[in-house]
């Protein structure tokens, strides 16, 4: 039996975290923080990442297994790095993501997934892979309007994932931290 996801539930957690941070005038900054915000509520609110930004979100013991918040925060994440490297082939990543999961899922090694020990990695779905293709269109859009007539850097995308899943915390906040 599938699990239900609820598109309505997914978009109020995304608003909700853009919401929260609408101090951040800069959509690509706001981005990464509601991204970190939706994380840390997926880790019920243990992040060292939204630890580092002084990042504090609600502890709900459903939220690991929410399939809407993990689409949200997938949804947060592929708009941050596409937004903040004009990046196209961020598509890639959010395809060949769900791609992995399948495999894993089907060899029965979903924990080798897992960025934190603790929390699952969700049974891979179409909706996911909607909803982060989602997040890449918008970001493309944020970085077109915060960067006019500047070309994308292909390829910076994945270099950021790859900072971002082997857990280099530090790397990535230097890479997108604070912008001017």
């Amino acid at each position: 039996m599938a699990i239900q996801r609820d598109s309505k539930h997914t978009r109020r957690y995304i608003d909700e975290a853009l919401g929260k941070f609408l101090i951040k005038s800069d959509i690509v900054e706001r981005t990464k923080y509601a991204w970190v915000y939706l994380r840390a509520m997926r880790r019920l609110g243990d992040d060292p990442l939204a630890r580092t930004l002084g990042i504090t979100a609600p502890v709900n013991p459903a939220a690991p297994n929410d399939v809407d918040l993990a689409d949200a925060e997938h949804y947060m994440y592929a708009r941050f790095l596409a937004g903040s490297t004009g990046d196209p082939s961020t598509r890639g990543l959010v395809v060949a993501y769900e791609l992995v999961k399948v495999v894993r899922y089907a060899l029965n090694d979903e924990k080798s997934l897992r960025t934190d020990p603790r929390f699952p990695v969700l049974a891979p779905a179409m909706g996911a892979v909607d909803w982060g293709l989602s997040g890449v269109k918008d970001g493309l859009n944020d970085f077109a309007k915060e960067n006019p007539g500047k070309p994308g850097s292909v390829g910076a995308a994945y270099q950021a994932n790859k900072d971002l899943a082997s857990g280099q915390y530090t790397n990535m906040y230097r890479m997108y931290g604070q912008r001017s």
